[in-house]
């Protein structure tokens, strides 16, 4: 990895820490569309509300993240 002159302020560990999050979000998503098909939703019932856990998930780590950078606990 090619390192800037210019120090990036934590940016770098942000953008690993979302990938990350994005990737336990799809996971989830992933597991609850699974699941749903399995009580024998239709597909794009499954689809949909997997996809809607996933931004949930993200929405909230949003959320959680901003008031952790404005010092709200």
């Amino acid at each position: 990895m090619t390192k800037l002159p210019v120090s990036l302020l934590g940016y770098e560990n942000s953008m690993v820490l979302w990938g990350k999050r994005i990737c336990v979000a799809v996971a989830y998503g992933a597991l609850v569309s699974v699941v749903s098909r399995l009580w024998e939703d239709t597909w794009s019932d499954s689809l949909t509300f997997g996809i809607s856990m996933a931004l949930v998930m993200l929405g909230v780590a949003w959320a959680m993240d901003t008031r952790k950078r404005a010092g709200k606990g």
